[in-house]
């Protein structure tokens, strides 16, 4: 046991790892590594079957509270943290933390200067976006200030102060990386936006509306054919892809779900994309009157809008926020027809896309599509061939990526909700349960669970995985795993 660090933390280093050994190869630079996939790069590592708790811990690192994933470069972890309010009145303090690979020592912190902290889900966090790195700039976000770029030594590049964002519920998507750009996607209730800034200088290159999208969380990925790059966002009801050389939109396919959590994920050809939000399954849709219906028997005030006092139990009150999309507490005509086409559109399904084309390609893009099975919020995986996905209730889910066909579903042995999505290496999936049950799959047409392994603790982070390690954040500290 050695105390490495001042304050609150404190890291358990393994006698296996010596404190001198040179960082593993291989990265893990934004939300669940490369382009989004999910999948480790092949760099001829194994990783760890077994873990846990006392199995295979190279170093452990408690932490604030946070549920942003891992960012691995070549020798430094960084993460966001939320660290707990200090005195009456004053927010907490948004926190972008870098450590050292190879044995987990905070190197340094830094505090976003926001002045307020966003309103998030209740089991939500105000540090939720993952950071980027490009290799000489870390990137980060937070919902209640704006975009961050620091250097190794947590000097600050540039900031960008951005919102406040229309969305009770937080802001949740995470930078990207694209070539000389810097993405960030900011869906809200209201005057949405796809922004891209200068990488070096926080420049702004392009910023392009989103109307028709309110609240949403996913991630944009980068789709290339011939040579040329096109950016792919996930967000309420369509799939868009747009130019990253000046934001324009290119195409765009229906059928998705009212609110996206989820990434598109690239392969065989195709993009595969799964969503869902409660109203949106065949069997169990929400539906809305129309507005003069509603009002004719809730607008006590008979004044033309409603308000919150006069909404009855059930589901419009529950989304009270979100149909206010101005947030000026009132619900308008608009805002409520606006929400009512929304619900009367939205699908949950599993989607595999032909990209390409040009305006709305629905009719022809879309080559298969699966009603059974869709997360709600963590993203699908395909590995060699085949799509998988793993859903609240622990139900796990093997499809023919070409096709669309079934080939295995079942229940892992960690029931419960989940939010980390699944990632994988050569030859193992890895998914973690919100409880902290994680399972280690054999991939394949019978996939098989091969081991679990209870943390103990709550864990809502994507895993990282790099050089042979699994890097994974749980309520209360970051675990490195190790053969």
């Amino acid at each position: 046991m050695r105390d490495a660090t001042p304050n609150y933390m404190s890291i358990t280093i393994s006698v296996i790892v010596l404190l001198s050994a040179p960082a593993p190869a291989g990265e893990w630079a934004q939300f669940r590594g490369p382009n989004g996939s999910g999948l480790a790069a092949a760099t001829g590592e194994e990783y760890p079957e077994r873990f846990g708790r006392e199995t295979g811990v190279l170093w452990s690192t408690p932490l604030p509270p946070g549920i942003s994933s891992p960012c691995v470069t070549a020798d430094r972890v960084y993460l966001t943290a939320a660290a707990p309010v200090k005195a009456a009145g004053q927010p907490s303090s948004l926190l972008t933390i870098a450590l050292d690979r190879a044995t987990g020592k905070v190197l340094w912190e830094r505090a976003a200067p926001a002045d307020r902290i966003e309103e998030v889900h209740p089991i939500g966090s105000p540090a939720t976006p993952t950071p980027a790195n490009d290799g000489e700039r870390t990137y980060v976000f937070f919902g209640s200030y704006g975009l961050l770029a620091y250097d190794r030594d947590g000097g600050t590049v540039w900031k960008r102060p951005l919102g406040p964002f229309k969305n009770n519920y937080g802001q949740a998507s995470s930078p990207v990386v694209v070539g000389e750009r810097l993405l960030q996607l900011c869906d809200q209730d209201d005057a949405s936006f796809l922004l891209a800034l200068d990488r070096r200088t926080g420049r702004t290159l392009w910023e392009t509306a989103r109307p028709g999208f309110p609240r949403g969380f996913s991630t944009p990925v980068v789709w290339e054919a011939g040579g040329a790059k096109q950016v792919v966002v996930a967000g309420t009801l369509r799939l868009v892809a747009y130019d990253p050389e000046d934001g324009k939109e290119l195409w765009s396919v229906r059928g998705l779900a009212r609110i996206v959590n989820t990434l598109p994920v690239i392969g065989a050809g195709l993009i595969f994309v799964a969503t869902y939000a409660p109203g949106g399954d065949s069997g169990d849709r929400i539906a809305m009157p129309s507005f003069e219906e509603f009002a004719k028997e809730t607008d006590a005030d008979k004044d033309g809008f409603l308000q919150l006092s006069e909404i009855p139990d059930g589901p419009f009150l529950s989304r009270f926020h979100q149909i206010d999309a101005d947030k000026d507490g009132r619900i308008t005509p608009r805002e409520w027809e606006s929400m009512a086409r929304i619900f009367d559109a939205a699908k949950n399904s599993i989607l595999a896309v032909r990209p390409g084309g040009k305006g709305d390609v629905t009719d022809t893009g879309i080559a298969w599509t699966y009603e059974r099975g869709a997360p709600y919020v963590p993203s699908p995986l395909f590995h060699e061939g085949l799509v998988y996905t793993v859903k609240d209730g622990a139900i796990f889910t093997c499809l023919e990526a070409p096709t669309g066909k079934v080939l295995k579903q079942g229940r892992l042995p960690a029931p419960g909700n989940y939010y980390a999505s699944p990632v994988a290496t050569r030859d193992r999936i890895y998914t973690v349960s919100r409880d902290g049950v994680a399972c280690v799959v054999r991939p394949g047409a019978e996939w098989q669970v091969l081991e679990t392994a209870d943390l103990g603790e709550t864990c809502m982070a994507t895993p990282a995985l790099a050089g042979g390690r699994i890097y994974l954040r749980t309520e209360r500290r970051l675990y490195c795993f190790g053969r």
